[in-house]
């Protein structure tokens, strides 16, 4: 019998919208950061044990780049001007530790 480790309990697989918005042959669209910030607003909101396992500095960078993704829809289009993959990176970020993620998908 194969026994799981905490962090495998923490960081489950994530759901098949983040992977695929994650995915870089994605193109990404407003709806896709809505629902990634969501995610993170429900995990948030339900005291998911994975943020305690973050150091301060990283939630803190997290944080940050969940408030830049937040700036990018706050804008008009001519301000949503980043391209695929750094968006994609932002939130890669803002989901950091949160799932298992791959940083270099």
């Amino acid at each position: 019998m194969k026994t799981m480790s905490y962090d495998q309990f923490t960081r489950p697989e994530p759901p098949k919208r983040l992977s695929m918005i994650l995915d870089p042959s994605h193109p990404l669209c407003r709806e896709d950061i809505i629902w990634v910030l969501h995610y993170v607003q429900k995990k948030v909101a339900s005291k998911d044990p994975a943020l305690l396992d973050l150091s301060k500095p990283r939630l803190l960078q997290s944080f940050s780049r969940y408030c830049e993704a937040a700036m990018l829809l706050l804008g008009n289009k001519a301000h949503f001007h980043a391209d695929d993959d750094d968006i994609r990176a932002c939130l890669r970020d803002v989901v950091h530790g949160l799932t298992d993620i791959n940083p270099s998908s």
